[in-house]
């Protein structure tokens, strides 16, 4: 066998394994990822995390995390198995990509405000601490 062939028969199977573990990894994300987003919000809409900054800041990085995996990995699943919708009609491209990228933006801020209000909380300084209420969140 020449060393072209060999080089070509690497090539195609490491694509081919690379597929292969690209598929059973995103299953596994999108089932614990869809489980853990849903376990948090339903445990941070209870009432007494309500009236909690932080919890509303997690509960909406929660939201904004499912959003990423619905749009991310489900049109990527759809996509090889199937015809990709979004080169046949661009609106969908473009919406999916807004989706995605919005909200995979605002779990990255939403976790970032909630360092910040942390670390207010903590502060020794009571001015500090007085800022972070519902009403300036």
């Amino acid at each position: 066998m020449s060393q072209t062939n060999t080089t070509q028969y690497i090539v195609i199977l490491l694509n081919d394994i690379a597929i292969s573990l690209n598929h059973c990894v995103s299953i596994l994300i999108y089932i614990f990822g869809t489980i853990g987003n849903l376990l948090n919000v339903f445990v941070l809409v209870q009432p007494p995390l309500c009236s909690n900054p932080l919890a509303m800041f997690l509960l909406l990085s929660s939201i904004a995390g499912l959003l990423v995996i619905i749009s991310g990995l489900t049109g990527q699943r759809v996509s090889s198995y199937a015809t990709d919708l979004t080169f046949i009609i661009g609106w969908t491209c473009k919406l999916r990509s807004f989706i995605l990228y919005g909200s995979r933006t605002m779990v990255l801020w939403l976790i970032i405000l909630a360092s910040i209000d942390r670390w207010l909380s903590s502060s020794a300084t009571v001015n500090f601490r007085n800022i972070i209420t519902m009403w300036n969140v």
